[in-house]
């Protein structure tokens, strides 16, 4: 009978990347230096990622820190142009600072100025345009910006939506007292509008506010000559 002659086996020619040596453990002959050695390959590759992560997140600090400080300075240039009296240069460089810097504190505070004086020169509406397209975005400047979106529209004759604006600024202010001031502003806005109700639904809660006792004692005064017009008209 005929014997099948084996062949012997033939060598892989695919080639594989090895894999990283075990963890080194107590028992092992194998330190910590020699493993990382083995190792280093496999680890350059995420190393590299946590750099290029950390660089850009450096870039994009140093970025905000440039950017912070030029609206600064561009505001500053602004309040002196303001100060010695050239209204026309003063408007020119708000308005860049504003349009430059938008969502930066800098930026935010050219708005107000820049709303402050065209409300200075009876243009109301210029101005609560100006403040609606930074409100929302302007951080510990919410508040101030809201309320004072509230004194354009009550000049305007708007005191319904003054009252509105004046109870956002109200839910944006950090301190009691600054809440209840403008929530008594609020309050005022409504009854100049006629909406006896919500005058009286804020004054009520104020009357007893112990945080703010100024506002406390307007609220109560405000309450009674709201019952006395009621009782007047009965």
């Amino acid at each position: 009978m005929a014997t099948k002659k084996i062949q012997p086996p033939q060598p892989s020619t695919t080639t594989t990347k090895p894999a990283p040596a075990a963890a080194p453990s107590t028992d092992a002959g194998l330190d910590m230096m020699d493993w990382l050695q083995l190792n280093w390959r496999w680890m350059g590759g995420a190393a590299a990622v946590v750099a290029v992560a950390a660089a850009g997140y450096w870039f994009y600090i140093r970025s905000q820190q440039i950017k912070t400080a030029n609206a600064e300075r561009s505001l500053m240039q602004a309040e002196q142009s303001l100060q010695s009296g050239n209204l026309a240069l003063a408007t020119s460089d708000l308005q860049r600072v504003v349009n430059r810097y938008k969502g930066t504190g800098a930026g935010t505070e050219a708005a107000m100025l820049l709303a402050q004086a065209d409300y200075n020169a009876g243009k109301y509406q210029d101005g609560v345009k100006i403040l609606h397209d930074v409100a929302g975005k302007a951080g510990g400047s919410e508040a101030a910006v809201q309320s004072l979106i509230g004194d354009g529209q009550s000049q305007m004759g708007k005191s319904a939506d003054a009252a509105k604006s004046y109870e956002k600024a109200a839910q944006a202010a950090e301190f009691d007292g600054e809440r209840a001031y403008y929530r008594a502003k609020a309050a005022r806005s409504y009854l100049a509008a006629g909406n006896a109700a919500e005058a009286k639904r804020i004054w009520t809660a104020l009357s007893t506010d112990e945080k703010s006792q100024a506002v406390a004692a307007e609220a109560r005064v405000r309450l009674a000559e709201l019952e006395a017009r009621r009782a007047g008209k009965s």
